[in-house]
């Protein structure tokens, strides 16, 4: 997953074609990041949020998919 935050990242720096779509992928690639780093840490922050059990339950869906491609060791 860090692979991916960071191919992201450095996708966007690239490609600096819109702002709005710009600063939205690179919140991205740092949450990627964070939790491929610290992955307990970043899903109790996420559950803390508003919404949080919704945004946990995509979080699963994201990590079969990721899972599923090999992205994720």
């Amino acid at each position: 997953m860090p692979k991916l935050g960071i191919t992201v990242a450095v996708a966007v720096l690239v490609g600096l074609t819109s702002v709005s779509l710009a600063v939205l992928l690179l919140v991205l690639a740092v949450f990627l990041i964070a939790w491929a780093q610290e992955p307990k840490r970043t899903e109790a922050f996420v559950g803390s949020l508003p919404y949080g059990s919704y945004l946990l339950k995509g979080l699963a869906q994201l990590d079969l998919i990721l899972a599923s491609w090999g992205l994720k060791q």
